[in-house]
């Protein structure tokens, strides 16, 4: 992978969303309560951040991998 996908061109964020979006129609439709809701939307969130701050510490530039001349 030679460089970082946009943040909302990911399939986690949009399975946090999807999961938010899940969670909202449960509490509209009376399923759950607004603390389960609000824990859901926290859930969500640290997935989305959680991945971006994976992916950004382990992000190495491709020129800076050292396996740019493997034949040598």
């Amino acid at each position: 992978m030679n460089k970082i996908i946009p943040w909302y061109q990911q399939k986690t964020t949009w399975t946090a969303i999807a999961a938010l979006c899940t969670a909202l129609g449960a509490y509209i439709g009376g399923e759950i309560g607004l603390p389960a809701l609000i824990a859901s939307g926290f859930g969500a969130l640290a997935v989305i951040f959680g991945r971006q701050g994976i992916e950004k510490s382990t992000y190495i530039p491709h020129d800076q991998r050292g396996d740019t001349d493997i034949h040598g």
